[in-house]
């Protein structure tokens, strides 16, 4: 005797609900032979569902023995499983499950996507095609499930679940949404599937008159058979059961039940062939979908630039003004320079200055500085501007490049030589924009004195001081020729970061 196509042994199935256990499965043993047509009945609860979930390897036995083609299929992977499900067995929902958006004839081809060895575009059209037309729906192949009627639609999942050519069909409530016509109608087809291509058939019902199509009728109530009977029909004689045909056996007898349960090898291909015919049936959702990603990342960038854009500025801001710096005013001044009258004389002197690089080793360098407003002339130009009589390390201190010619020298510090630096709006205002001033002579004060450099451009102050209308001489020629005041008006100090000063309250 042939080797039953299912054998179960003592399944069990028991869920845990907390500390409460629910035996759905009780000790289930039965046999199925290839090429039968069985309807399993019950009551809801009875177990039949979770019964037909374990023979379509949806779910796993808490314990048992499960038989699927000789092989125990009751311990196997999950991969290992889908391999079955995609090679082996074909599956029929009492919901349709077709994709809306789809035709039938591609509901019908998409487990060819999923097999072991997918088959390229043409042969999976080819195939949905014939079987559609085995299942009478011959013209109907573009119709999205929307323009088919409920038998219809059901003829198509029935299609897509025959399209691999599974030795094993079930059919779990595949007349539940149907009338009694259509009901009838897939029954018929069903049993022409067991009869003609000798698909082994079983179908979950709760219908006597659905259940009357079969040969074997299989009740059960809690978890267990309660009945295991062969259906007589009306005429006293039970319907004959086709053997399958040779070459569909072969087809079975030929796939090594390893290699079918194995994994897909073409699972990135499937994937990407999908989501192409995905975006190929909504052009326009697709092409919108698109265009919202396009200007949701273009406005992150753009974003993400004006904000990067605005700390490089705040940045720059910062870093014109000196870094680790610290300014020094004299209290008898105001923040513009003006003398207050009798006993506001300037208290900061330039041994202050010397004191404060002496006594604190946080200071790094002192620099210090005399300013007063005052006019200086070139040509037919003239223009009020900021006279600052500083010593040369006052350009490190406070941050200052040079943009053309040199700095200020010790030399021209102990010399108090004539010589200036000009900012750039000085720059600007008092000399033609092709003109070079280095080498120039500006008065200053009736005093000339001689451009050697012309200072970079810094900028507004966080004040909305123009830091380039600015005219700086060596702070001995300020105090003994220019200027003429005996006092730093400001002193800053640059501090040493590996010794950072304490604050004091």
């Amino acid at each position: 005797m042939a080797l039953p196509l299912i054998e179960t042994r003592e399944l069990t199935r028991v869920y845990s609900l907390g500390d409460v256990e629910e035996r759905a499965l009780d000790g289930v043993s039965l046999a199925i032979q290839r090429g039968e047509l069985i309807a399993i009945m019950g009551a809801s609860g009875s177990g039949k569902s979770t019964l037909m979930n374990i023979l379509g390897c949806l779910d796993q036995p808490t314990s048992g023995e499960y038989i699927l083609d000789g092989v125990d299929v009751a311990k196997l992977s999950e991969p290992m499983l889908a391999g079955i499900r995609s090679e082996r067995i074909g599956f029929v929902f009492q919901s349709f499950n077709l994709l809306p958006r789809t035709s039938a004839i591609e509901n019908v081809a998409l487990p060819l996507l999923y097999a072991t060895s997918p088959a390229g575009k043409s042969e999976r059209l080819a195939r949905a095609r014939h079987a559609l037309d085995q299942l009478g729906l011959h013209g109907r192949e573009l119709n999205s499930p929307s323009q088919l009627s409920g038998g219809q639609q059901q003829r198509v999942a029935i299609a897509r679940a025959l399209i691999n050519r599974p030795s094993l069909l079930l059919a779990d409530e595949p007349t539940g949404n149907l009338d009694t016509r259509n009901s009838h109608e897939i029954m018929e087809t069903l049993c022409s599937l067991n009869r003609d291509e000798g698909v082994t058939v079983i179908v979950v019902t709760h219908e006597k008159d659905i259940a009357d199509y079969t040969d074997r009728i299989i009740t059960m109530r809690d978890g267990r058979i309660l009945s295991d009977e062969r259906n007589i029909r009306a005429s006293g004689q039970t319907r004959e059961v086709t053997a399958p045909s040779s070459a569909h056996a072969d087809t079975a007898e030929a796939v090594p039940p390893a290699a079918a349960a194995g994994p897909s090898l073409g699972f990135a291909a499937m994937i990407l062939t999908t989501a192409a015919q995905a975006l190929g049936r909504n052009k326009l959702r697709a092409a919108l979908t698109m265009l919202g990603v396009f200007i949701g990342v273009a406005a992150l960038i753009a974003m993400v630039a004006v904000g990067q854009g605005a700390d490089q500025a705040v940045r720059e801001q910062i870093e014109s003004l000196g870094t680790n710096l610290l300014v020094v005013l004299p209290g008898a001044t105001t923040a513009t320079g003006v003398r207050q009258g009798f006993g506001s004389a300037s208290t900061l002197t330039v041994a202050d200055a010397q004191g404060i690089l002496r006594e604190d080793p946080a200071v790094g360098m002192v620099s210090y500085m005399i300013r007063q407003l005052g006019q200086i002339e070139y040509s037919t130009q003239n223009w009020t501007t900021n006279i600052s009589g500083v010593t040369p390390n006052y350009l490190v201190t406070g941050n200052w490049q040079i943009a053309a010619g040199r700095s200020f020298s010790e030399q021209d510090e102990d010399n108090a030589a004539m010589v200036a630096l000009i900012g750039e709006t000085v720059h600007r205002e008092i000399f033609a924009e092709y003109e070079n001033p280095v080498g120039a002579m500006i008065p200053i004060k009736g005093m000339p004195v001689r451009v050697i450099g012309i200072l970079a451009a810094k900028g507004q102050s966080t004040y909305g001081q123009d830091q380039d209308d600015v005219v700086m001489i060596p702070f001995t020629t300020a105090e003994r020729k220019v200027l003429g005041v005996a006092a730093p008006s400001q002193a800053q100090t640059t501090f040493d970061p590996y010794f950072p000063p304490v604050a004091s309250p």
